[in-house]
């Protein structure tokens, strides 16, 4: 099987086919398993990610043929394309800036303080599925507002150490999830609401629609009951 690798080097972009090696012709290797036989067998400086190798934690993350895909749960066929993401900063071919994304919560999460016994709401165990991979950050006119049409990796992109100021569906749905925490308080529920807001919220209103990685439904669990808990949605 042949497969384009592309790497990227502070913006400069070059292309490799790779053969990966297969038993059975109709053998369909992972995409994480593609990038470390490369590395392997004639890329020596490619730069990757990954942790758990079992879509667990989120951080191999990369595009399939323009598509984020989490890598190492991802089968390849002949001719696919890998590169990096174009919704964060490339620090190296495969290799994200991931930090403007969580640090954007930042004096917005609420810290829950009520009484933490008894059972959460309905929902709030299908949301802690999420496993950070930001798939859903892709075509997402909300995050796309932190770059004014620009790219992630240019230099006048909002540096990533003091947090994107506009959100994306994975800060939603952190916010969500307190709304569904019985140990949250009806303040900081409200807390919760005022922050979607914040970020952006009015963005998702004519929004088509979220990916997800592992199957969260976003509109569904997380943006429609937002847009109407803030009196946003049409």
């Amino acid at each position: 099987m042949k497969i384009i690798i592309e790497q990227n080097r502070r913006g400069q972009r070059s292309e490799h086919e790779v053969e990966i090696p297969t038993a059975d012709p109709r053998e369909r290797p992972m995409a994480l398993d593609a990038l470390v036989h490369a590395q392997e067998a004639g890329l020596p400086d490619l730069a990757f990610r990954y942790g758990c190798r079992n879509r667990l934690c989120g951080v191999c993350t990369i595009e399939i043929n323009g598509r984020p895909r989490v890598a190492c749960r991802t089968k390849l066929r002949e001719g696919d394309r890998l590169s990096g993401l174009k919704t964060l900063p490339v620090v190296k071919d495969f290799v994200h800036r991931r930090d403007g994304v969580n640090r954007q919560l930042r004096d917005r999460l609420p810290r829950t303080t009520g009484n933490p016994d008894g059972e959460p709401e309905p929902g709030y165990h299908s949301l802690n599925r999420c496993i950070e991979c930001y798939v859903c950050l892709d075509r997402c006119p909300m995050h796309e507002r932190n770059f004014e049409g620009g790219s992630p990796s240019a230099d006048e992109a909002p540096p990533p150490a003091e947090g994107y100021r506009h959100g994306n569906p994975f800060s939603l749905l952190k916010l969500q999830r307190v709304r569904h925490d019985n140990a949250a308080t009806p303040d900081e529920r409200e807390q919760a609401v005022r922050a979607a807001v914040d970020l952006g919220l009015d963005r998702c209103v004519d929004c088509k629609g979220c990916s997800c990685g592992v199957g969260i439904d976003l509109m569904k669990e997380v943006i429609h009951p937002l847009l109407d808990e803030a009196g946003l949605k049409n």
